[in-house]
């Protein structure tokens, strides 16, 4: 029986591992944690205080016969065909799946530390979503920033959900008057697609949110309160929300060519396995792929590869269907793929509560409970339809 070692107990990592067939497989998954958070609740953690539960045992998410184990990774042997860990343990293995995830790097960026520590972040982990919670109920106006520190991230609707989730707030406070929001990033717009920015740009406009386009950040002064960007523009803040660069997780790779500048693992777009390795994957936000890091594409990533382990030819299309949450109960979803450009969905109510419902459902995507409603959702959503039908509206 094949050894399947999986390195990391994120939605990627346990699909696949309830995925593969134990007949087969004798699948093992390593993770330093044991429990696996749902990760989008992160943003309404730190914007409304939320309470609900969003972590579970990862030992009770996974089918029973899948062996788990509490430890942490350090190196990632591909020659050889081993993995080493914290604790000194070696596991070796047939075919290993890399699911480790991103981590934030604050290191990058001079006096983001200091701020981080102080404000946390609604990216990284339950514990900075609960701190920037902490420090935003007492906010009682003045300027607001929220500022997107690189252009890799982890969901990159969440950038604009952070600030219109703070105005939201704000506004329902009835400080809406005493309170400025301005929003730094480093593209040319508020949102990065064209076709998606049509639709959200007014909506930020009419909140009242200055957009500052091109703000590559290069340092925070916490000292005098303000954001400094490579150009040399300088923005002050009296609430500072920086989401921090986002990097592959600092593991040893052998050979070190497997990752690149920012530590994430290099693979063929369509089937994510390594490059350069037959028995080697790696998974969501692990990858280098040229795509969004969404829980989505993580599950339609494990998915493909789950195919391949069983022998059917499959292969992953840069499938993207990121929820967005615009606020007041309105949302839409942003879709796209390898072969078409994001549709320009409207926003609605039902969309914001096919959202809010993801949350109550998503433990059971992650035990395949509800795979044929996932299928039809997908097929009925492909970007190709939807691009035909909002052209076919358009003309009428």
């Amino acid at each position: 029986m094949k050894k399947v070692l999986i390195i990391g107990g994120g939605g990627c990592g346990i699909i696949l591992a309830n995925s593969l067939n134990l007949k087969d497989y004798e699948i093992t998954i390593i993770d330093k944690s044991e429990y696996h958070y749902y990760q989008p609740w992160y943003l309404y953690v730190a914007f409304k205080g939320s309470n609900r539960k969003i972590y579970r045992r990862i030992s009770d998410l996974i089918k029973p016969g899948v062996k788990f184990y509490k430890d942490e990774v350090v190196e990632i042997n591909l020659n050889d065909r081993y993995v080493k860990t914290i604790s000194e343990r070696k596991y070796d293995y047939d075919f290993i799946t890399i699911c480790t995830g991103t981590t934030p790097d604050v290191s990058t960026i001079p006096g983001l530390e200091t701020v981080h520590n102080e404000y946390g972040d609604y990216h990284s982990t339950l514990d900075n979503a609960r701190k920037l919670w902490n420090k935003f109920k007492d906010f009682n106006g003045g300027t607001f920033v929220l500022a997107q520190s690189s252009t890799i991230c982890k969901c990159p609707p969440s950038m604009l959900e952070g600030i219109l989730m703070a105005e939201e707030y704000i506004n329902k406070k009835g400080l809406k008057n005493k309170t400025r929001f301005i929003f730094l990033t480093p593209f040319p717009r508020a949102y990065p697609a064209e076709p998606m920015n049509r639709i959200v740009e007014p909506i930020v406009k009419e909140r009242g949110i200055e957009v500052v386009p091109f703000f590559n950040v290069d340092s925070v002064d916490p000292v005098n309160r303000k954001i400094i960007s490579m150009e040399g523009e300088e923005i002050k803040y009296d609430f500072p929300a920086i989401v921090p660069p986002c990097r592959g997780v600092r593991i040893k790779y052998e050979p070190e060519n497997v990752i690149d500048d920012d530590r994430f693992v290099k693979v063929d777009k369509y089937i994510m396995r390594v490059n350069g390795f037959d028995d080697a994957f790696a998974l969501g936000d692990t990858n280098n792929l040229p795509t969004s890091k969404t829980g989505v594409t993580a599950h339609l990533e494990a998915k493909v590869v789950a195919d391949l382990f069983h022998g059917l030819d499959s292969k992953f299309n840069g499938r993207i269907n990121c929820p967005f949450d615009l606020g007041y109960g309105l949302g839409t979803f942003v879709i796209a793929d390898y072969e078409h450009p994001v549709v320009p969905y409207p926003p609605d109510r039902l969309k914001h509560l096919m959202k809010m419902m993801m949350a109550r459902i998503y433990w059971m995507t992650l035990q395949s409970q509800i795979d044929n409603i996932f299928d039809l959702y997908f097929d009925l959503t492909k970007p190709e339809r939807l691009l035909e039908l909002y052209a076919a509206e358009e003309k009428t």
